[in-house]
């Protein structure tokens, strides 16, 4: 009986390249993150009037970094939606001048520090509404002991 060759044989030498493959990151609907500011408020106190083309330009970039972003890491960079009824009282009267004062929450997105862009999240597109400079339309409380305090009283 002959001895047979037991040694593996290949059809072809695997190619060593690898090919990197990416794709827009997605938000929880499935689509890239897309900006419309065609219904953003111009006026009031929190209106769209950034009188530095410096400070506009930083937010106009970050904004443009959130299009690289899926909404994991949106949200953990400290964006959040919050309940409208939780917004301050000029927020939510300019949102009744506005007619938008039947949302239930707007979407706060964290630039750096105190600033902050308001939005209204639609699917995958963020109505942008708000700039807020210096985090009024949310005020937060930065001493933790008045925070817990807070909490305990609800």
């Amino acid at each position: 009986m002959a001895k047979t060759d037991k040694r593996t044989k290949f059809g072809a030498e695997p190619q060593p390249e690898k090919k990197v493959r990416f794709s827009e990151p997605e938000l929880d609907d499935g689509h890239p993150l897309a900006w419309r500011f065609s219904g953003c408020d111009r006026d009031g106190p929190f209106g769209w009037s950034i009188p530095e083309d410096v400070k506009f330009r930083e937010v106009i970039e970050k904004l443009y970094e959130f299009e690289g972003k899926n909404w994991n890491e949106i949200t953990l960079g400290g964006s959040h939606p919050i309940p409208v009824s939780n917004l301050c009282d000029a927020a939510r009267k300019r949102l009744v001048e506005l007619k938008r004062d039947d949302l239930d929450e707007l979407m706060s997105l964290r630039l750096t520090g105190p600033n902050r862009v308001w939005c209204i999240k639609s699917g995958h597109i963020m109505k942008v509404l708000w700039w807020d400079a210096e985090h009024q339309v949310y005020p937060t409380l930065i001493d933790k002991a008045d925070r817990k305090k807070i909490r305990k009283r609800k």
